[in-house]
């Protein structure tokens, strides 16, 4: 079951998309045709319950039946008895005769009584969590057999999906990456991968192959550098040399009440620090004039805070 879990999630991420009406066609529909294999199809009124699958087990690396007909996932994969069944695997129904053609694919999110929840594409033309009989279901697969032999997906800077979720992962866990969490392969996680590559003593170019996955698997943590502001200031980092520039700058500024808004921001911030850096070395002059001197000593104290975090982590060495 080692991909259910990636599956349900990369689904849920597109919960929400629906066609268009009249003559349009939503392209993030046609998207999914596209990454099944069907790039002939051109709107999205063709049935693709069957393409939005295969999609999504083509953004976590994995390959589905190629076709568009969604009984063709009754022979997929790894059979699974129903008492077995878990989230995240796919589940086929009939439509119109159990003994016909005509058929529903969609992913499990769990049962309900006599209801089965499917988690799948054009369910009332859209992507949703839909209940339907647990009577019509015709078989229910996994993709573990069918996939165990592929691996994980090579990536590279502008890849997305559940696999970058877990590369960030585990990069965070390892001490490379402190990011945001967003399944989405940018500079930052490029900048971990090569980090970590060039202490593992990989090829460093920041494309997340097998030897890269292996490494990530069988890598210790990076252990935690004792530093302090002081000695980062002693180091030459320009990160504290700004701050302590923005220190000096806002002490002149009038000494207001503290605007809670932009402190809560700030402290909501994902990577830090760049962004508080930015706002205390490129704003300090408005902060000046609006008379924010106190707003600017908060900021100044969290951008040495996240340096020194990031320092000890192992993160932004070259600041």
């Amino acid at each position: 079951m080692k991909y259910n879990a990636l599956l349900l999630e990369a689904a849920g991420r597109h919960v929400g998309l629906s066609e268009w009406p009249g003559t349009k066609h939503n392209p993030e529909v046609i998207a999914f045709f596209e990454a099944s294999g069907h790039g002939n199809v051109r709107d999205d009124e063709t049935p693709w319950c069957a393409a939005f699958v295969g999609a999504v087990l083509a953004e976590i690396g994995l390959t589905g039946t190629g076709k568009l007909n969604a009984r063709s996932y009754l022979d997929w994969g790894e059979k699974v008895e129903f008492s077995a069944a878990r989230p995240g695997d796919v589940v086929v129904l009939w439509r119109g005769s159990p003994d016909g053609w005509q058929g529903h694919v969609a992913f499990l999110v769990g049962f309900n009584g006599d209801k089965v929840i499917l988690r799948g594409g054009n369910q009332g033309n859209k992507v949703s969590d839909q209940r339907y009989p647990v009577s019509r279901i015709l078989g229910i697969r996994r993709a573990d057999a069918a996939q165990a032999e592929m691996g994980r997906p090579t990536l590279r800077e502008g890849a997305r999906g559940a696999f970058v979720l877990d590369l960030q992962d585990q990069l965070r866990s390892l001490r490379y990456f402190a990011g945001q969490r967003d399944g989405v392969f940018g500079p930052r996680t490029g900048a971990a991968v090569r980090d970590f590559q060039n202490e593992a003593g990989l090829s460093v170019d920041g494309i997340v192959g097998q030897r890269t996955w292996a490494a990530l698997e069988k890598a210790p943590q990076r252990p935690e550098r004792q530093l302090t502001a002081s000695e980062l200031r002693t180091r030459g980092s320009s990160t504290i040399k700004a701050a302590d520039t923005g220190k000096v700058v806002v002490a002149a500024g009038a000494a207001i009440p503290v605007i809670d808004a932009a402190t809560e921001a700030a402290d909501k911030a994902q990577g830090l620090l760049p962004t508080l850096t930015a706002m205390v070395t490129d704003h300090w002059p408005a902060l000046l004039v609006l008379g924010l001197g106190v707003v600017g000593y908060v900021l100044w104290r969290q951008v040495t805070a996240a340096r020194v975090e990031d320092a000890r982590s192992g993160a932004h060495l070259g600041r």
